[in-house]
């Protein structure tokens, strides 16, 4: 195929990450930034207080306990990996350069060995680029501690909330990390806190060993983790032929289905791209509902795309979505879970999954066939005996 399976309808403008449901979550009430945010949004000061409540929770340092033990050993060290000068940097002096295929090669290598599960490259779209930064952490000046650690780097962008935020790197590095698909099932917890944030903490160093790797060799690299996006993951994991925009929000992949998590690295290294992929999921999707019918928040639409952006897509309600996380304690990773992509890759499966790429009049009776050996709703499975 020539494109990616999305519809652009209308101009795309690009986001700005102080509209994330994750960014609104993390304005501390009074502050300069909350204020200033909801005078020009005052319709959403209700509900991003109600958002609020989910993360203060987990970031309360008064009191400790198991649950969040969890959390706050999964996810808290991550944010070291998202100081400026470990995403970001001034790159050395160039050596020999090879061929884009060459470059290409070696760095889906060395990125599958570091821990990567799939890595795809392809264009870096401006319209996946943020426009404003808005999620923290945020950074001021930085006291540089050579070797190792520059501090600020000269060109970076996007540093404190609201700053303008510039990517003009031609190519993007897409990498997906598999979930353990037995500890996500156990449900919303302190298992799948754990899980989610041990999936984020290898992707996010796997990025930045990369980019650093890049640097090394005189090319321009920058990482994006959960701890300090630039661009917006999935549109370009999508445009690198990792998988498929689904009605859940995910991208879907034919290998992993919706169980991944992502990373990137855009860099202006010579590099060939992938062609975007094509596995049925528009199509399926739209037979299958079975992400929308187990959604305990009702926050994945049941019925057709609408245009959001410019894009034609299923719109998810993060603000239900994040709500219900609240609710369950934990982040709810149901609809990963209960996608009939998900599955771990035995050769039955594989064959299952061929057939659903390759005999689209097969999809409907697939989902019926998942709905019967696997149940029509989420079925919780057993916590891990290692949870306290």
């Amino acid at each position: 195929m020539e494109g990616p399976t999305y519809e652009i309808v209308g101009k795309v403008e690009r986001y700005d990450e102080r509209d994330n449901v994750f960014a609104r979550e993390c304005l501390e009430p009074g502050s300069p930034e909350e204020i200033e945010y909801h005078r020009r949004k005052p319709h959403l000061a209700q509900v991003d207080r109600a958002l609020g409540g989910f993360i203060r929770a987990k970031r309360d340092t008064s009191a400790g306990g198991w649950e969040k033990a969890y959390y706050q050993g999964a996810f808290s060290p991550i944010a070291h990996l998202g100081l400026p000068d470990c995403v970001d940097g001034v790159p050395l002096s160039p050596g020999a350069g090879r061929s884009a295929g060459e470059n290409s090669s070696i760095i889906k290598a060395l990125a599958l060995h570091l821990g990567a599960d799939m890595v795809g490259i392809g264009p870096l779209k401006q319209e996946w680029v943020y426009s404003h930064r808005g999620v923290l952490p945020f950074f001021g000046e930085q006291r540089a501690n050579p070797p190792l650690f520059e501090g600020m780097p000269r060109h970076y962008t996007g540093g404190r909330y609201g700053d303008p935020i510039v990517i003009e790197h031609p190519n993007a590095i897409a990498m997906a990390f598999a979930q353990d698909l037995d500890v996500m099932r156990a449900g919303p917890g302190e298992a799948s806190d754990l899980e989610v944030g041990r999936v984020y903490a290898r992707s996010a160093l796997v990025a930045v060993q990369v980019a650093r790797f890049i640097r090394t060799l005189g090319y321009s690299a920058r990482a994006h983790h959960l701890r300090n996006y630039c661009v917006l993951v999935v549109p370009v994991a999508v445009d690198a032929g990792l998988g498929e925009l689904a009605r859940c929000g995910y991208m879907v992949s034919r290998r992993y289905g919706a169980d991944t998590r992502l990373s990137c690295v855009t860099t202006d290294m010579p590099l060939a791209h992938d062609r975007p992929a094509d596995i049925g999921i528009q199509d399926f999707c739209s037979k299958c509902l079975k992400c929308a019918r187990t959604c305990p928040a009702g926050a994945i639409p049941t019925g057709g795309k609408v245009e959001v952006n410019g894009t034609l897509r299923w719109k998810v309600d993060a603000e239900k979505c994040l709500l219900y996380w609240e609710k369950a304690g934990a982040a709810c990773m149901i609809c990963q879970t209960v996608c009939p992509w998900s599955k771990p890759p035995t050769a039955f499966h594989r064959a299952v999954a061929w057939t659903a790429v390759n005999i689209p009049a097969s999809r409907r009776a697939l989902v019926a066939l998942d709905d019967v050996f696997y149940g029509s709703r989420f079925k919780q499975g057993p916590r891990p005996a290692w949870v306290g």
